[in-house]
């Protein structure tokens, strides 16, 4: 983002007779020379940019006291070389190579945010040295810059402390998120789940830095529902200093992850459900057994409390084979929910997962794939939600024959799924985080906007119900009767309640 005006010197009133051509001019008539080195390996660079000393100071706490000559030797050493190129103003010896010079840290993160946005930071703090016809332009270039580096240019702004200039200008401009059309990024879309991860993360640094909660929302829950490479193994800060979009600061990363576990965990608890009914194993108490019996999701491990009663058979003939159609369901739910779904496994509770009796390389555990001299892990379901819904969706009609058809799973799990995949695809972004509205003038830059996160919420155990394709009901344990949910309540509110619930009653849309 350069300006032909303020390179050539002379055309900005410049007094210097000579010009360095590796030195970028920022202010034409600057007193001072910012320097910074790659550092690293052999093929390191210099960078040089002529810039005003007195905007610098003004406009970014940092620079204030790095050029104060009372506080550190920079300044002290600032200040004799600007009083040395003072005293050479006129003479043939004011060249531009003559400027005092300052040299920026060259840390990782400097390193890191690269010289493009080292160069924009620079830009910004000097902005009030163009005239209108150049600041016009220069506001016009930045509202549409890509998302790294601005991303970028916000993490090297906070390291040299400051973060307000940076807010202030981009709010000013209306930055746009690198659209040419805003819009496309003000609904959630199919366009949107779309976009690269990266790309994702950094619109979610950038909204959140300025405080753009609608934004912020539509993209925090675009990320729940792709998922994230960074997640394979849970959540992992990372060793070294980094971008902060790769580990979203301030709660974020956490809250993202453990809202889309949470939908997870529904998804697990729905088909658990389904193999449970179908097998006889269920609750002693039945589908409003008090809440805290079981977590959801842990149908299939052995720490769950489930009992062998009273046979209720689930085939809808009550034909003299009822036990051999609903045998035969449950088979088939098994084979499709861990075969094709690949969205439940199986495996044994008496082994440990870490132990191996495999001595020979040339053997494999069951389930493996040998491919040549390797072992192939089989494939996990896909990582976005979106997808899982969808495979989960092409469940076959299963029947044991003619006479039981509908007999089966799919008629019964299409309703809740539908009621799931509502709140996913919404396009309001109803799963993401709403940051709270603050007042731009007098918010505290340093306090990043704080919400409400999901757990803090989840102060009763309480028991939702789930009929045909919308949550109906929900159960509090020191109350009786259930609460009726009115279609004046947030669905916002509502999906928290769905996907946070300590138990769903899934039995009203499964009759």
């Amino acid at each position: 983002m350069g300006h032909d005006k303020n390179e050539q010197g002379n055309e900005t009133g410049s007094s210097m007779e000579e010009t360095d051509p590796s030195i970028k001019v920022i202010t034409g008539e600057g007193d001072l020379i910012i320097e910074y080195s790659s550092a690293g390996d052999s093929t390191s660079t210099t960078r040089r940019w002529q810039v005003a000393s007195e905007l610098l100071s003004s406009n970014s706490p940092y620079f204030h006291a790095l050029l104060d000559p009372t506080k550190f030797s920079e300044g002290r050493q600032f200040s004799a070389q600007k009083q040395a190129w003072n005293e050479s103003q006129g003479s043939h010896l004011a060249s531009q190579h003559l400027l005092p010079t300052v040299k920026l840290p060259s840390g990782i993160l400097t390193s890191t945010c690269e010289e493009d946005s080292i160069e924009l930071f620079l830009q910004i703090l000097c902005l009030k040295s163009l005239n209108e016809e150049e600041s016009a332009s220069f506001e016009h270039e930045l509202k549409f810059l890509s998302t790294s580096l601005v991303a970028r240019l916000i993490d090297l702004a906070d390291s040299f402390n400051s973060p307000r200039i940076i807010q202030d200008i981009l709010r000013k401009v209306g930055y746009s998120y690198g659209k040419t059309k805003p819009s496309l990024i003000a609904k959630l879309s199919a366009s949107t789940l779309q976009m690269k991860e990266d790309r994702i993360r950094q619109i979610i640094l950038i909204s959140a830095y300025l405080n753009d909660s609608r934004v912020t929302k539509i993209m925090t829950h675009a990320l729940l529902v792709i998922g994230s490479r960074f997640w394979i193994n849970g959540l992992e800060y990372p060793e070294e200093e980094t971008l902060r979009w790769r580990y979203l600061p301030n709660g974020l990363e956490e809250e993202i992850y453990y809202r889309r576990q949470s939908v997870m965990n529904t998804i697990t608890d729905l088909q658990a459900y389904f193999l449970r009914v179908y097998g006889c194993l269920e609750d002693p108490d039945g589908a409003k057994a008090a809440p805290n019996t079981r977590k959801p999701g842990a149908a299939f491990t052995t720490s769950a409390p489930l009992t062998v009663h009273l046979r209720q058979f689930q085939c809808r003939g009550g034909l003299n084979n009822a036990s051999q159609c609903d045998l035969f369901q449950l088979g088939q739910m098994t084979r499709f929910f861990s075969l094709r779904a690949k969205t439940i496994f199986l495996g044994s509770t008496l082994i440990d997962p870490d132990f191996s009796a495999n001595t020979n390389e040339d053997s494999h555990s069951v389930g493996e794939e040998k491919i040549g001299h390797s072992v192939k892990t089989p494939a996990g379901p896909p990582s976005d939600i979106t997808a899982i819904i969808a495979s989960l969706k092409q469940y076959p009609d299963y029947p044991i024959d003619e006479a039981h058809s509908g007999c089966g799973v799919r008629r019964r799990i299409m309703a809740p799924l539908e009621c799931i995949e509502k709140f996913i695809w919404d396009d309001r972004g109803l799963l993401g985080i709403i940051l709270p509205i603050l007042d731009p003038l007098v918010s505290d830059i340093s306090q990043l906007a704080k919400w409400t996160p999901w757990a803090d919420l989840v102060n009763k155990k309480q028991t939702v119900e789930v009929s045909f394709a919308r949550v109906t009901a929900v159960y509090y344990p020191l109350a009786p009767q259930k609460n009726q949910l009115s279609r004046s309540t947030p669905q916002e509110e509502v999906g928290r309640l769905l996907f946070t619930a300590a138990k769903r009653d899934w039995t009203a849309t499964s009759g």
